[in-house]
Formats: structure tokens, sequence, C-alpha cells
């Protein structure tokens, strides 16, 4: 083994084995932040083998953790409406997609109607029973009319 390395490998021995405390806060724009020295209105996230105390304020500590901060309720209701509009997106997404399906049903049915030379229903038993020269013209207006209120923005 070359000396540099186990000189290297033996100096960081001793961080490897130190374990500290890590702290959570969260600014004013509820940006969250970490780090090992205690600021006001930290929680504990992670306790090291030193301490198992959590302090509250700078140079005090407590056996008890603080209650969450009007900081820590900012981020939480940041991260709520950062959640709901997400959800609003989605939906607003999912109801665009819908309506695109349903427009291009529409079309697709008014279109078979138009080039059809004869309209037919299907009756319970599968039988076909052809339209009327006036029943289908009747037929291809409703299905226009249910692609114009289908395709409408």
């Amino acid at each position: 083994m070359r000396p540099a390395a186990a000189i290297a490998m033996l100096a960081l021995l001793p961080l490897s084995i130190c374990v500290a405390d890590v702290y959570r806060s969260v600014d004013a724009q509820g940006h969250v932040s970490y780090s090992d020295s205690p600021s006001p209105g930290a929680e504990l996230v992670k306790v090291g083998k030193s301490s198992q105390q959590v302090p509250s304020q700078f140079g005090t500590s407590s056996s008890t953790p603080k209650p969450a901060t009007a900081a820590v309720k900012t981020a939480d209701s940041s991260h709520d409406q950062l959640a709901r509009d997400d959800a609003k997106r989605a939906v607003a997404t999912d109801e665009a997609q819908t309506r695109a399906d349903q427009c291009k049903k529409a079309t697709d049915t008014y279109q078979a109607n138009i080039a059809a030379r004869r309209i037919y229903s299907q009756g319970a038993d599968g039988e076909r029973t052809y339209l009327s020269d006036a029943d289908a013209e009747q037929a291809r207006v409703s299905a226009k009319l249910a692609m114009d209120d289908a395709c409408r923005n």
C-alpha cells in the first residue's frame, strides 16, 4: 500500500466515527435548510451519539422538542398549497383529455352518419332496424348538435 493512501485513510478515519446532530429550519419564504448548528426555530432531525437533547434556541437545551414554529407552519401550508396547485393542474389536464375524447367520439359518430347511406339502430335482440329517410336525417342533425356541443371550448 502506498504511504500517501495510508496516511489519507488514517486522516479520514476520525471523521467517519464522528456523528453530529442535524437541524432542519424553514425560512419565511418556505425554503428548507439543514445544518449542523441550531438556529432559532430549527427542529432536530438526527441526534448524534454525543447529544440526546434538543436545543430550542442558541445556547439553551431542553429534553423535550420545541413545538412547530410559524416558519414551519408556513412551510407546511406552502407545501399544502403546492400540492393543491398540482392537483388542480392534474384535474384540468384530465378534464381537457376527457373533453377531447368526447369530441373525437362525437365527431366520429357524426362522420359515420354522414358517410352512411342508411342508418340503423340495433335492437335488444341484436337485429338491425333501418331508419326511414326522415329519421336518418334527424339522426344526422342530432349527431351534428352533439358534436358541436362536445367540441365547444
